[in-house]
């Protein structure tokens, strides 16, 4: 049923300043289709668009051992009895991020390093959700101030209206 919305996203992207790319950490598919599925998306974002690749529900894993996070309440790290096997790692990721800046035509050396656009999080419990957000607004909003200084805007204001003014026409004049 996916199919049928897939002509919409390269709208939702068009002049994008961030693009946020979630997949599964427990489905290795989930991290393919971003690849196949979603990645020519991006075409209509803006040239100097960040991205992100967020792993998400690391709350449903057996790496039970999440690292302290002043965003997730303790009540939310439940015992390890019906996690599953993470099968995206870190790496996969990582790699990912790799291919979009390729993708791109982007040099590795003119982007925040991937070590730093890859995230793990957990929508449920709210596990590095903030931090995540926080991290790509921090890159955006310098990138949003310097696109308004260099230019006029590429929208249309419309509460700049001047009617046009009005001539006989051309066979009656």
């Amino acid at each position: 049923g996916r199919e049928q919305f897939h002509g919409l996203g390269s709208m939702y992207c068009r002049g994008a300043a961030a693009v946020i790319l979630t997949y599964d950490v427990n489905s290795l598919q989930s991290l393919t289709e971003l690849e196949e599925r979603f990645l020519a998306l991006t075409d209509s974002a803006s040239a100097d668009c960040i991205f992100a690749v967020v792993g998400n529900k690391v709350d449903l894993t057996d790496d039970c051992a999440l690292p302290p996070d002043e965003n997730r309440p303790e009540k939310s790290v439940a015992s390890c009895g019906s996690k599953v096997r993470k099968q995206v790692r870190a790496e996969d990721a990582i790699a990912l991020y790799k291919k979009i800046l390729k993708y791109k035509m982007l040099d590795e050396k003119d982007v925040p390093a991937a070590e730093k656009m890859c995230f793990e999080t957990s929508a449920k419990t709210g596990y590095k959700v903030d931090y995540l957000f926080e991290t790509v607004f921090d890159m955006v909003v310098p990138i949003i101030v310097r696109q308004k200084a260099e230019g006029p805007p590429q929208t249309v204001d419309i509460t700049d209206y001047k009617p046009a003014k009005r001539t006989k026409s051309g066979c009656c004049a």
